[in-house]
């Protein structure tokens, strides 16, 4: 998960949030939602349970996540037993209701429902929360400037949480951080897709992974983004659905304007 914003960072200014989503095989689908209440909104949605997995509505308002990798599996799943939630439900909610970063961060206890990572974004505001086992939360915001992270705890509070070490992980974490900050100033939405495509670390830890064996993540989905105050978002989203064929990818760059099918 990585993004950008303010004239300084967005050429033509704006927002740009871009992620790369890694997993073992499962279903994907690429939906717009019109709902009778609330904003349209375009998704991606994965597994049996047609779950919300990232996405932006037509406000320009995005939502992405990523899983808690740090935390052991028994420990994610004890917690949202608790909470009682659900962090798909929750995305979905605010992508649903919310035209900008500061009205979601408002119903921040939509996502907390166990150990999980979000970034969100509008045309001129980016946060980063980190949502850990204990039920409390870290958020960073940004007006101007760079956001990133992966599957451990980066913040403070969530430092003591990251029980599992995870090269990939790390690994990713400290390339795109390295691709923000050595890359000239300033980025478009073709830097952030070319970031995506990087692959220097090998098959299972770099920013794009492929999968050294059938068993192991590969990347399975990307959506970037150019969040702008014009009203049209430019989008990109790459992915595939065959466990068989990892080049059978689908592409669609665009203005995301509601009334389009995709």
């Amino acid at each position: 998960l990585y993004a950008a914003t303010g004239e300084e960072y967005v050429q033509g200014g704006g927002t740009l949030l871009t992620k790369v989503r890694d997993e073992r095989m499962t279903s994907q689908e690429v939906e717009i939602v019109r709902p009778k209440e609330g904003f349209s909104y375009l998704g991606l949605f994965t597994g049996k349970k047609h779950r919300f997995n990232m996405g932006i509505n037509e406000k320009g308002f995005t939502i992405v996540t990523s899983q808690a990798g740090s935390v052991p599996k028994a420990i994610r799943e004890e917690s949202s037993k608790k909470s009682g939630k659900s962090r798909f439900k929750g995305q979905e909610y605010l992508v649903q209701h919310c035209a900008t970063v500061d009205e979601a961060l408002k119903q921040i206890d939509k996502l907390i429902a166990g150990p999980a990572n979000f970034l969100m974004a509008d045309p001129h505001k980016i946060a980063l929360v980190e949502v850990y086992p204990n039920g409390d939360y870290e958020i960073e915001v940004k007006e101007k400037g760079v956001l990133s992270h992966t599957n451990h705890y980066v913040k403070d509070k969530g430092l003591e949480f990251n029980q599992r070490q995870s090269k990939s992980s790390k690994t990713r974490y400290n390339r795109i951080n390295q691709l923000l900050s050595e890359t000239k100033k300033s980025f478009n939405l073709d830097s952030f897709i070319a970031f995506s495509e990087d692959r220097n670390a090998g098959p299972d830890n770099s920013i794009f992974r492929q999968g050294s064996s059938e068993d192991r993540p590969s990347t399975l989905s990307v959506m970037s983004v150019h969040i702008t105050d014009s009203g049209k978002s430019e989008i990109y989203l790459k992915w595939r659905d065959d466990r068989r064929d990892k080049n059978s990818w689908q592409v669609k760059r665009g203005l995301f304007l509601v009334n389009d099918d995709l």
